[in-house]
């Protein structure tokens, strides 16, 4: 008898060995959407899933022939029938890729998409069904008996004949927004996991995931911050940072690639926490996005400073500096609305210093100021790139001898110069103050605007000449008569240095009525005196925010009223908001009281090259014609 009594304890304690396995490491998650997996679950989450890797299911799902309470191969979705992938999808596949052979991992994923903190206590959740929890959330509840914290708690009781319970995965929040009472809440439904399983006074993680980003324009991204005091309130804790986290288009919830990404991070600290040599790769070590354009047209822009104090946002799209906020990796974001598609320069102050925008190659070119650009996509926009033949740009260096230098300038030819011997009528856009020679190019997209609107039969085949407006004597104030020299001296460079490289090394139609001239701010007012000193030369004239003085035109072209009439075109555009508008009616008005015609045209803005492409475009289509 003695014998068999010992023979039936060493059997209990074999099945007892067997059924709790300290290699079988068990993870209970719980949360809102984000948790029960909100993204599309794609081919590649469905193949290659570790036979180590484990799901127990929370729910009976009589499509995969799951019943709750019994573990399966971690195949997604891990929550309930018709949710999505999941945080814990890639935590699970992180820990198997590294942990021992002998080691499996198990995952309880108790979620309840939209719900508040008070479903998973205990003294509330009665409450929060019947008075507070929205309709379509109501089988959600149902399908754990209205009582999800009671579920996670039987599930996990059951887990524990298998094997060891070794940390809790949270991703929750969004519905507590800003709430400063949450930590608190959260360490209520931590300790009461803890007491119900009998895993007090062992170190238990738990793991919170930051809600989508302020980098990516998470529109709950102001509870970070809530999270992030989490571990000062539960010792236990570790914030999972969601900085770069890619999310879907509602900017509430991660795309798929998000949740792998973040699900990685969860991993990733776990393996840390139990000792493996795991880096914490976050946003920082991977791809930075400097801008993102979001849904509706608004843009998250971000910039990487952790050791700034402050950071602010500046763009030709709102009126002063906006200050943008710091997330938990140093990453500073503001998500903003511009007006209207189009492209935008755009920096950042960062402790009183501009910068341009890191990681984008998009650059202002400018002598002073340090500006990025954005492209909001247009499909009916000019300056958007279509399938239509395209011209080339061809950087040239020329020597002028009126300022004894050698000097940049920029050349468009359109489609099919190449192949031909066809002639062409030039075009010479002269950019602003502080500009230079690619201004035009890569800002005034002057390229892609010609190329659509010769495919569109809107515009002649023409040449492009862009050169650099800067003098090297300064630039004095346009309403001086300082400013006359420094247009006398563009004058000589245009028609003395530039036209005769320009008609050399290039196809061009000669005679006045084959040449036109623009310009942008100071490159109009160069462009002014330079027909006006040269009829002869030129029959095409437009002028894109900017004038001449009466005094200067009194002084140096007392005949204009004789001369004008022979050009074909003679063109102002400006802004009502620019700051030279009233300096421009004026040089109108100056033409007005001779009877001197022209055309004219008033946009809604600034001295801004929004407005300088809408003229580029407009004056494009009546050259040479």
């Amino acid at each position: 008898m003695k014998r068999f009594i010992l023979l039936f304890v060493s059997l209990l304690c074999i099945v007892h060995v067997h059924a709790q396995d300290p290699d079988f490491h068990i993870y209970l998650c719980f949360g809102q959407s984000n948790m029960e997996g909100n993204a599309r679950i794609e081919a590649c989450d469905l193949e290659g899933v570790s036979g180590r890797f484990l799901m127990m299911a929370a729910v009976d799902d009589q499509e995969r022939g799951r019943v709750k309470g019994e573990w399966y191969t971690a195949v997604p979705p891990l929550c309930r029938q018709y949710t999505g992938l999941t945080p814990a999808d890639y935590f699970g596949r992180t820990l198997v890729e590294t942990l021992p052979d002998n080691v499996r991992v198990g995952v309880i994923n108790v979620a309840v998409g939209g719900c508040h903190i008070e479903t998973f206590l205990p003294d509330s959740i009665a409450a929060y069904v019947e008075k507070r929890a929205p309709h379509w959330m109501k089988g959600m509840l149902e399908a754990y008996d209205n009582d999800p914290y009671a579920r996670l708690i039987e599930l996990a009781k059951l887990a524990q004949k298998d094997g060891v319970i070794k940390g809790i995965l949270v991703h929750q929040g969004e519905s507590n927004t800003g709430d400063p009472r949450w930590p608190y809440q959260l360490k209520r439904v931590y300790s009461n996991i803890l007491r119900d399983l009998g895993l007090q006074g062992q170190n238990i993680p738990l793991l919170v995931g930051e809600v989508v980003n302020s980098d990516r324009g998470g529109i709950c991204a102001a509870h970070n911050d809530v999270i992030a005091r989490v571990p000062s309130v539960i010792p236990q804790a570790h914030v999972i940072s969601s900085s770069g986290c890619t999310n879907a288009f509602d900017l509430l919830h991660f795309d798929a690639a998000g949740y792998r990404e973040l699900g990685r991070r969860y991993g990733r600290k776990m393996l840390q926490l139990l000792g493996y040599d795991v880096p914490q790769v976050t946003w920082r070590d991977s791809s930075f996005e400097p801008h993102i354009i979001q849904p509706g047209g608004r843009i998250t822009f971000n910039h990487r400073a952790p050791e700034a104090s402050k950071v602010e946002l500046s763009g030709q799209f709102m009126d002063g500096n906006r200050p943008m906020v710091r997330n938990s990796e140093g990453i500073w974001s503001i998500t903003v609305k511009p007006p209207k598609a189009d492209i935008y320069p755009y920096n950042f102050i960062v402790d009183g210093v501009a910068v341009q925008a890191q990681n984008n190659p998009d650059i202002f070119p400018n002598e002073n100021f340090k500006a990025s650009l954005v492209e909001i996509p247009d499909p009916e926009a000019l300056y958007t790139v279509n399938d239509v033949p395209h011209g080339k740009v061809q950087y040239c260096t020329y020597r002028s001898d009126v300022l004894g230098t050698d000097r940049p300038l920029l050349v468009y030819t359109p489609a099919g110069y190449e192949k031909g011997n066809r002639k062409y009528p030039v075009f010479y856009l002269v950019s602003g103050t502080t500009d230079t020679e690619e201004t035009w190019f890569k800002v005034g997209k002057v390229n892609v605007i010609l190329d659509n609107l010769i495919a569109q039969g809107k515009a002649v085949p023409m040449i492009v000449v862009m050169p650099y407006g800067n003098m090297m004597g300064g630039t004095p104030s346009p309403t001086s008569l300082a400013a006359a020299k420094m247009y006398q001296t563009f004058s000589k460079e245009m028609t003395e240095c530039i036209m005769p490289y320009v008609e050399s090394n290039f196809r061009t139609k000669t005679g006045r009525e084959n040449r036109a001239i623009a310009g942008f701010s100071r490159g109009g007012g160069q462009s002014l005196y330079t027909v006006y000193s040269n009829f002869d030369k030129f029959a095409w004239l437009a002028s894109y925010s900017a004038y001449l003085t009466p005094e200067v035109m009194d002084l140096y072209f007392p005949d204009l009223k004789t001369m004008i009439p022979q050009l074909r075109l003679m063109w102002f555009g400006v802004g009502t908001s620019d700051f030279l508008y009233q300096n421009v009616l004026d040089h109108q008005a100056y033409f007005d009281g001779k009877g001197i015609p022209y055309e004219k045209m008033f946009t809604e803005g600034g001295h801004t090259w929004m407005n300088a492409r809408t003229y580029l475009a407009e004056t494009l289509q009546k050259f040479f014609k």
